[in-house]
């Protein structure tokens, strides 16, 4: 089997399974900056700080003591404000479970149906030294297939829970003048958007990027979102202090819509009559049929989806008899309703076990018992449904290849 032996590592003095942790990339001065989930090695709701993922668009910034730090918020409100995190703390506080994952996740799928080929695996690791932007040099493009064999785009989702303050507690607090239509939020972390990334996504060279010089991350926040009691401004993870990079002091949480909405290390807050010009949202993490269209729509709200967990491609040959099948299933819009399962390539499918709780934005353990007793080759599927109606798949392909959440089979042999 392909998998990596779990067994043999003691942990608090008892011999017992290895513990997930990231897969990381590095910076040129050794910051972790891309890291992905070991999400087959997980069991449970919640993801383990130390093995959350990790993707920084623009450089790592320094660190700001939670002493030290203050940020604003301006623009459309009646009281401009200063805060501190012990001023936030003084403010009604919120607890939020829910799935963060990158509108680029498992994207290689999209490749792999329209194109074919080898299809990708979960278990591919990518290259610890060196970020996208240390590939190639200078004002040079890189090659398609070194990028995807370099730079693997699935694991890019977890599950944590987070514990700040409601974003409308805030706004509140600032008064929001009549006329206000979104809520710009700025980090500190500050660079030039490499190209690379789109390279990647679209898996093209031959497309023309906008180039906007250095800026800091930012978006622009619809306000409706934005006022929902579950967007929260958070200074804690799964139960301990934001750790630097996943955006310390502070960071948003925008449950249900893609990892690029939620910005970190949030510098100000400011309230505007009209969106602007965001990189993020207009350039990169943008919905489109081609890098030529006019008609592009910001990445938001994730699809329904389900993935299979146990068995994959890799643990082939298996013996007959009993199986499990499990998985993990989320969706954008609310609560999973309903995981069905195929064993002959989608010609039936058959209702799972779903494991409930009352957390809508967090993903549901799912399982299936797979009798089989017949040697050959199987292929197993599974789709989700969602309590706004959807069925998954929801997102057609697009060019940057975000918000995947196709069916992928998995291919099993029994002997």
């Amino acid at each position: 089997m392909a998998r990596e032996e779990l067994e043999g590592e003691w942990t608090q003095g008892w011999p017992d399974r290895k513990r997930a942790r990231l897969m990381p990339s590095k910076d040129a001065d050794g910051r972790t900056i891309y890291a992905r989930t070991p999400i087959l090695e997980l069991e449970g709701l919640i993801t383990p700080t130390d093995a959350y993922y990790i993707i920084a668009q623009l450089n790592m910034p320094e660190p700001i003591h939670p002493d030290d730090y203050v940020f604003s918020v301006t623009g459309m409100v009646d009281r401009p404000l200063k805060l501190t995190l012990k001023d936030l703390q003084l403010l009604p506080s919120r607890t939020v479970r829910v799935v963060t994952e990158c509108a680029g996740d498992d994207g290689e799928f999209f490749g792999w149906q329209k194109n074919g080929g080898k299809k990708p695996s979960r278990l591919k690791k990518q290259a610890e030294a060196g970020g996208w932007n240390q590939m190639v040099p200078d004002g040079k493009k890189p090659e398609v297939a070194e990028l995807l064999n370099t730079i693997p785009t699935t694991c890019l989702v977890s599950g944590g829970e987070w514990t700040g303050v409601p974003l409308s507690e805030v706004l509140k607090k600032a008064g929001v003048k009549a006329g206000a239509v979104s809520v710009h939020l700025v980090g500190f972390d500050k660079g030039r958007p490499d190209p690379t990334a789109q390279y990647l996504s679209s898996g093209r060279t031959d497309i023309e990027i906008f180039d906007p010089g250095i800026i800091n991350y930012d978006k622009a926040l619809e306000l409706e979102k934005a006022l929902h009691p579950d967007t929260i401004l958070a200074w804690a993870h799964n139960g301990e202090h934001l750790q630097h990079v996943h955006g310390a002091p502070l960071r948003l949480v925008v449950p249900g819509w893609s990892g690029n909405w939620w910005v970190k290390w949030i510098e100000e807050i400011e309230l505007l009559d009209y969106t602007p010009d965001c990189y993020y949202q207009t350039h990169y993490f943008v919905l489109a049929d081609t890098p030529e269209s006019t008609d592009r729509k910001p990445c938001k709200a994730l699809g329904c989806k389900s993935i299979i967990t146990y068995p994959i491609d890799e643990d082939s040959p298996m013996e007959p008899g009993a199986h499990a099948v499990r998985g993990l299933a989320w969706s954008g819009g609310g609560a999973i309703t309903r995981v069905e399962v195929s064993l002959d390539d989608g010609e039936s499918w058959r209702e799972a076990y779903v494991e409930e709780h009352q957390d809508k934005w967090l993903w549901k353990r799912w399982s299936f018992v797979w009798e089989v007793h017949k040697p050959g080759h199987y292929k197993i599927m599974a789709r989700a449904y969602d309590e706004i109606g959807r069925i998954q798949p929801t997102q057609p392909w697009n060019f940057q290849q975000k918000h995947f959440d196709g069916i992928v089979p998995v291919d099993v042999e029994i002997r």
